[in-house]
């Protein structure tokens, strides 16, 4: 699964009996930092955990909203076709660098990275109409 790849995930882990793939998600946010050494991916998931914490169940949360760094970037390629942001997010082991990571739908990413992480997995209530 994408996210035994990536540091910093057993709280993603235990917020789900089944950690579900990442296919059309939608996508808040694709940035390029340090002068394009560091990619972050904001993304919704596409369903609502199965063990939120209780404060997320008295705030009435429905999405899980998470932040993924990616660090020591090579090889990067974007390509956007469209305004809203979805697509299904690919990460996996690369023998040479560490990791390949790919998003395609409208808007088309692949980059390799050596290492990655959940920044952060936060929730929410989420209005917008699917």
């Amino acid at each position: 699964m994408w996210y035994n790849f990536l540091e910093r995930s057993k709280f993603i882990s235990n917020l789900y009996d089944d950690v579900p793939d990442l296919n059309n998600v939608r996508i808040a946010a694709i940035k390029i930092t340090d002068e394009g050494r560091r990619v972050s991916i904001h993304f919704n998931m596409p369903k609502f955990g199965d063990n939120p914490p209780s404060k997320w169940n008295n705030s009435r949360y429905n999405t899980v909203f998470v932040e993924l760094d990616f660090f020591d970037i090579k090889d990067l390629s974007v390509s956007y076709c469209k305004e809203n942001l979805r697509g299904n997010i690919n990460i996996q082991k690369n023998e040479e660098s560490g990791l390949k990571v790919s998003i395609s739908g409208s808007v088309n990413v692949t980059f390799l990275a050596d290492i990655g992480m959940i920044q952060s997995v936060s929730g929410y209530i989420d209005t917008v109409e699917e």
